[in-house]
């Protein structure tokens, strides 16, 4: 999840955390450096929920990067988050 409200952070995470486990960045930045780190890893992530607007990065911007590294590592596109 990428909020950088902390409020809203604690609120979507405690709904979430339910399901699975959740990581919680506060921009796009942090965001692109955990998803890449769990697509490369063992658990890629099955849903990413995005604010659109952030400071560093907007959630649009991290958005495309995400799908840029979904297609750089070969993530056919019914498998992307």
């Amino acid at each position: 999840m990428v909020e950088h409200d902390k409020t809203s952070q604690r609120i979507v995470d405690a709904i979430l955390s339910k399901y699975g486990q959740c990581d919680v960045a506060g921009d796009g930045a942090k965001a692109l450096d955990l998803f890449e780190k769990a697509l490369t890893g063992e658990n890629p992530y099955d849903l990413v929920c995005l604010d659109i607007v952030m400071p560093v990065m907007d959630g649009q911007e991290a958005l495309r990067r995400i799908r840029e590294l979904e297609m750089k590592h070969g993530i056919d596109e019914k498998d992307r988050v």
